[in-house]
């Protein structure tokens, strides 16, 4: 499992609220929220803790740094933990980073293959009111991974903590846009051979190969592709930061351009899709196109709102200066004329409240409906529109192999009618791997492609819809994979229903069969019962 503390890119930016409202909002999804769980306050309802744990954040005005602390627990692709194993685990990662006794309020995800906890920590003391935090965080909070690792058998992740902090950046990067990033390109591409420059002439000129160049910025330095993108040289790798270089090559020197290698031999820092199972040029080439078009509408409304917005605030000006010449024109008295002053100077006022009002409304559905796009976004945008292209993109991002429950076919393939949601128009979402979700009656289907994903505590009626889901898409026979409760759970629920099916496995196959000739005889006692019931009478006529 995984677990890391989201920091706020601001101080001004921290809302407990507006935080709790993200995660709470289902997103037009059914299954977004699986739990939310209130914890140290007065009244579970999570309205009333909203308004407590604002009072007590604001009963603290010596606090300068965040006053809440985001902390997110997100466990393997597959792998489901009851509610009650997960409030222990929340409960266990509070105490260990020293919120013992702290307001929270934890929301469970699981629209994604990968069930999520979010939880929102109020980090001042509701006696105290002092603030907390946690010092060596990420220290604690890998040793207690591990142990739940251990405790749970959970899949084993590494929770390296000290060592490639730079590695790690970057892996979350593009891990997260799924686009080659210039830090880590720069450590595939350069890093060796800048280590080895002697001097500052080689330094330069190794980086002028890879079309790079070193600035002084601040107190350090930065290291800039030919595109202008820029980042600090010191988290490419420690050995880069100012003290080490200057301590080692001397006082820095400026690059004198006297000799720069040709462009066949220069190697340039492109963002490109991290993608090597099949090619994405031309849908990226897209990708950027769109998003070119869509920045320049953007600019080019935004111009348009602007310039009418002035006109409109011009002509009221126009207008109420009009309305003060007439009113100095006019034979009144003193205090009649300052009324009539009064009046036109409110409704003055009115009218530009009104016309800022209308161009901050329309500045923000243009923002929206212009809003920039990234490329695993963008794929899921297209995926939705039933670009099959978009969605194996998606899905050959995928890496490992699912553990959970799941439905699929004797050879993991799909079947002639694989993207059949698309044409009913169901689809609720799809995921950053391909995992598209979608209704088939009153169930929530979960598809990545190559199984039907299906969760724990699914009721028996959900579970006939998938199979019925999976023979359209699959075809009669099945491959069953998953908890032995879940796999003869599906075979009590085909022989119950009579579905026309078989299984992969024997042994299961076996137990469907077996069921259902129990299910036969069942019937036909029934029925039996039925007939002498009936015929007794007949006979005594």
């Amino acid at each position: 499992m995984i677990a890391k503390i989201i920091p706020i890119k601001s101080v001004r930016k921290s809302n407990f609220s507006a935080l709790i409202q993200y995660l709470t909002d289902p997103q037009d999804k059914s299954e977004r929220i699986g739990q939310i769980k209130v914890s140290n306050c007065y009244s579970d309802d999570m309205t009333a803790a909203l308004i407590e744990i604002q009072n007590t954040q604001e009963m603290n005005t010596r606090a300068k740094s965040d006053k809440t602390c985001h902390l997110v627990l997100s466990f393997p692709e597959g792998e489901r933990l009851s509610f009650a194993d997960l409030n222990a685990i929340e409960e266990r990662f509070c105490d260990v980073l020293g919120f013992t006794g702290h307001q929270r309020i934890s929301v469970v995800h699981d629209d994604t293959n990968n069930l999520h906890i979010h939880i929102a920590i109020n980090k001042i003391h509701p006696k105290n009111l002092t603030i907390h935090n946690p010092y060596y965080d990420f220290i604690k909070v890998a040793k207690l991974c591990e142990q739940i690792e251990q405790e749970y058998g959970l899949t084993q992740v590494n929770h390296e903590t000290l060592k490639d902090q730079a590695s790690r950046v970057a892996q979350e990067i593009e891990t997260r846009t799924g686009v080659e990033s210039l830090l880590g390109w720069i450590k595939r591409e350069a890093l060796t051979e800048i280590k080895h420059a002697d001097n500052w002439q080689d330094l330069h000129q190794a980086l002028a190969r890879h079309a790079l160049e070193i600035k002084e910025r601040g107190n350090g330095f930065v290291l800039v592709a030919n595109n202008g993108v820029a980042v600090k040289a010191s988290s490419v790798d420690r050995s880069l930061s100012k003290g080490i270089l200057t301590q080692r090559l001397g006082a820095f020197v400026q690059n004198d351009h006297s000799e720069q290698p040709s462009r066949s031999n220069t190697k340039q820092y492109q963002p490109k899709p991290l993608q090597n199972r099949m090619g994405t040029s031309k849908l990226y080439a897209r990708y950027q196109q769109e998003q070119a078009d869509s920045a320049r509408q953007r600019t080019n409304q935004w111009i348009m709102l602007r310039k009418s917005r002035d006109q409109l605030i011009d002509r009221a000006k126009r207008e109420v200066n009009l309305k003060r010449n007439l009113i100095k024109s006019i034979k009144a008295g003193r205090l009649a004329k300052k009324a009539l002053y009064a009046t036109a100077h409110q409704q003055f006022k009115t009218t530009i409240a009104v016309i800022q009002s209308d161009y901050q409304k329309a500045y923000q559905h243009s923002k929206t409906s212009h809003s920039r796009m990234g490329w695993l976004d963008w794929l899921a945008f297209e995926a939705k529109l039933g670009n099959a292209e978009a969605l194996a993109v998606l899905r050959s991002r995928r890496i490992g192999q699912f553990k959970g429950n799941q439905v699929s076919a004797k050879q993991s393939q799909d079947g002639p009618n694989a993207n059949s949601h698309f044409k009913d128009g169901l689809v609720e979402s799809i995921s950053k791997i391909g995992t598209v979700t979608y209704k088939a009656g009153s169930t929530t289907i979960r598809d990545d492609g190559k199984r039907l994903i299906v969760l724990p505590d699914t009721s028996r009626e959900a579970l006939r819809d998938v199979l019925q889901v999976a023979m359209r898409k699959y075809g009669n026979h099945l491959a069953i994979n998953g908890t032995e409760s879940f796999r003869l759970e599906i075979a009590e629920v085909a022989a119950q229903n009579q579905m026309l099916v078989t299984f992969d496995d024997k042994r299961l196959e076996q137990y469907r069969q077996q069921l259902m000739k129990q299910h036969k005889v069942s019937k036909a006692q029934s029925v039996g019962g039925i007939r002498s019931t009936t015929s007794t009478p007949r006979r005594s006529l």
